[in-house]
């Protein structure tokens, strides 16, 4: 009990910056929604792309002789083959771009001085070669020499649009930019036209030179020739130049460029003007002949450096750890080549299927294959390819000012609440003190009413307002305490004096009269003790006498009139006026106790009644209820007139005698015990006071209830 008596619960405040921070869960619920509305958004878009990728294969359908003119197989041996490129390439002679794609043809010709290793690639519509050639003394062109063989140059071999053999040559008057130039195969060289279209770039390396060169393939009529040479003419100009080729042997004559993207895939791809969405056309083999570019520049939407997004990215990675949402962060580029070649296969294998990856910058996106057809067989797949990265960007800026509003509104309500629990603190705490003056440490009643908190409305108001209430009420009840001890002794000591001076002259008279006079005062005297008791026990034991009674069918009428008689006969000084209509009312009540009430009610009409007036008393009987009033004229009351019911409250002057402010307390218990109710009115015209008592008829169980009937004030019998 004592451990338990120290235990302290936390405060006000703390308990309302708790109730506050609740709050803090609201972004969390708002995300939750947020990611349903994303998944919602993607699917969606999955779905529609699905749609788009199949209005793309209709494109292709049954054109099998677009993906017909690449061999099935391919030899290295005997083909030239130019792979699509990873991202775009700069043509800087720097090998970095070409390592983005690792599978690049490696190959190699010559063992000599101008030997070179090369790189061919494609990307839309250009091809691009990477040499890098092992050559010990680079020759540089001299711009004012006209001739090709006085430098050391590169010179690449084709089938033009007119179906001639035509060559580039690239010269270099120093590293850097190179000087292109088209003609036909052995023409002079002073038949040189310079080429703006054909772009290389040279670069020194510490074993010889880097050429990178990219050249369009509109240039291109046919590619079934295709040559790479390098002119290493060294510090000899007029000596034989040595010229490494990747001509094959001597029983063929040139090698063949193979290039995976087809030019008229290409041109219907770009024909329908997508923006923001890749094409990929692939073939059976799974070989990508044509794409398209994004029409917007990608952008890293998971690597932005800005500390605020950051901040918010942390916030919703945080979130992610209970609801995870999309799978987009997850995925890695390794995942996303994965995927790619599984929807490739799923759409050549005739089902149409959707994903999500990354693209190459690391944007989310959405990828959907459907196959295109021809009569009884599947020839290629249409893949469509679409960022989602405007719904990520959408979900993330919504969050971030879901966080944001939700701060604000956490800290304007912890503000508020602070204040407003200070205050309440306050409030209760300058009302504890109040109460706590009230009274002093011998439990004293200092102040009868408080002057804090009791014009407010709320509960706090409530609370003083009882306790306003409580005290004033002990204050009657010390008062009353304090009084009893003059009280009794004025009381007792009238009755005791005269009975102590008849027992003195009964002992001092031997007439028989003046004997039988003085004994009779004497037992008048012990009479009014017994009284003065009998009021003060009345109190204490009804309640619990009142509990063992057991209630009867009473005709109420017939116990009014009887008890009416009796007053007649004990109060011959004072005239009583019974008012009923022959009427029967039968409850179910204690008799002893229903006429131990009138006893009180009536006793209190007496003492307060103007002499020369009668004392009314009235029988009303409803449905469900019967009502007894007694009016009499005198002093109306002043105030609360329910209080006048409550234990040791007395509205009499300090002159009267023997009342203690029990007798109507008494009334209201003996009521309340039958289901009843009683209360205390003027008379409307202010001459007197009449107290009503509605009781329930035996049809109603005995149960406590209240009477809705408006009490009706009986008047007085006339003078």
């Amino acid at each position: 009990m004592r451990i338990r008596s120290r235990i302290r619960g936390p405060k006000l405040r703390t308990k309302l910056l708790l109730l506050a921070a609740i709050l803090l869960f609201a972004p969390f619920l708002f995300y939750t929604l947020l990611v349903e509305v994303e998944t919602l958004l993607v699917d969606a878009q999955m779905n529609n792309q699905i749609s788009l990728a199949n209005s793309v294969a209709i494109l292709f359908n049954n054109q099998k002789s677009l993906f017909e003119d690449l061999p099935a197989e391919i030899d290295d041996s005997k083909d030239l083959i130019a792979q699509p490129l990873v991202g775009s390439v700069l043509l800087d002679g720097k090998v970095l771009d070409w390592k983005a794609t690792e599978d690049l043809v490696l190959r190699k010709f010559g063992s000599e001085d101008g030997s070179f290793t090369i790189r061919l690639g494609e990307s839309i519509n250009q091809i691009h070669g990477f040499l890098e050639v092992e050559d010990a003394d680079f020759v540089p062109r001299d711009p004012t020499i006209i001739s090709l063989g006085s430098s050391d140059h590169l010179r690449v071999t084709y089938l033009n649009q007119a179906g001639a053999q035509a060559e580039i040559a690239f010269t270099f008057s120093r590293p850097g930019v190179a000087s292109a130039y088209t003609y036909l195969a052995n023409q002079e060289d002073g038949d040189l036209v310079p080429d703006t279209e054909v772009r290389a770039f040279l670069a020194e390396t510490p074993n010889g030179v880097n050429i990178e060169f990219s050249i369009p393939m509109e240039i291109f009529g046919s590619l079934e020739i295709f040559a790479v040479t390098y002119v290493d003419v060294d510090i000899h100009p007029t000596a034989n130049s040595q010229r490494i080729s990747t001509q094959p042997a001597i029983d063929q004559e040139y090698f063949e460029l193979v290039v995976y993207r087809s030019a008229p895939i290409i041109e219907k791809i770009e024909s329908l003007g997508f923006e923001n969405t890749q094409v990929m056309i692939f073939d059976t083999m799974g070989r990508k002949r044509g794409e398209s570019m994004l029409g917007a520049t990608e952008e890293n939407f998971f690597g932005n450096e800005d500390q605020s997004k950051n901040f918010f990215q942390r916030i919703g990675g945080f979130f992610r750890r209970f609801y995870s949402g999309q799978a987009f962060r997850d995925l890695s580029l390794e995942d996303t080549e994965q995927r790619t070649i599984e929807v490739v296969n799923s759409a050549l294998n005739n089902e149409p299927t959707k994903d999500k990856i990354l693209s190459l910058s690391g944007t989310p996106a959405i990828i959907a294959a459907y196959p295109i057809r021809a009569p009884g067989e599947v020839i290629g797949v249409a893949v469509v390819q679409q960022n989602v990265e405007d719904i990520l960007k959408l979900l993330a800026g919504t969050l971030r000012t879901i966080v944001v509003v939700s701060l604000v509104i956490f800290a304007i309500l912890t503000i508020a609440l602070l204040g407003y629990s200070i205050r309440l603190a306050y409030r209760i705490q300058k009302l504890r003190s109040t109460t706590a003056r009230a009274i002093d440490e011998y439990g004293r009643i200092k102040e009868s009413s408080l002057n804090v908190e009791r014009n407010t409305g709320d509960e706090i108001g409530e609370l003083a307002r009882s306790i306003d209430s409580m005290l004033g009420r002990l204050t009657q009840h010390q008062t009353f305490l304090q009084r009893m001890p003059r009280t009794l002794r004025h009381e007792i000591n009238n009755p005791l004096n005269t009975l102590s001076t008849s027992l003195e002259n009964l002992r001092n008279t031997n007439d028989p009269e003046e004997q039988q006079r003085y004994l009779q005062s004497a037992q008048r005297g012990v009479a009014r003790i017994g009284r003065i008791v009998q009021n003060l026990s009345d109190a204490a034991s009804l309640e619990d006498s009142l509990q063992n009674e057991e209630l009867e069918r009473v005709e109420m009428l017939r116990l009014l009139k009887n008890y009416v008689s009796n007053l007649e006969n004990t109060h011959k000084d004072v005239e009583f006026v019974l008012v009923c209509e022959e009427q029967s009312a039968i409850a179910n009540v204690s008799d002893f106790h229903i006429e131990q009430m009138l006893d009180k009610i009536i006793d209190n009409a007496i003492d307060f009644h103007r002499h020369d007036s009668p004392i009314s008393i009235l029988l009303q009987v409803g449905s469900t209820s019967l009502r007894i009033t007694v009016a009499n004229r005198g002093p109306t009351l002043i105030g609360d007139t329910a209080a006048v019911f409550d234990s040791l409250v007395s509205m009499r002057g300090t002159q009267s005698t023997m009342h203690f402010g029990l007798g109507l307390y008494v009334v209201r218990v003996i009521v309340e015990y039958h289901g009843g109710s009683v209360q205390a009115v003027n008379l409307e015209d202010d001459s007197g006071v009449a107290i009503t008592v509605d009781l329930p008829l035996a049809t109603v169980a005995p149960e406590k209830s209240s009477i809705t009937n408006e009490p009706n004030t009986a008047e007085p019998a006339s003078d």
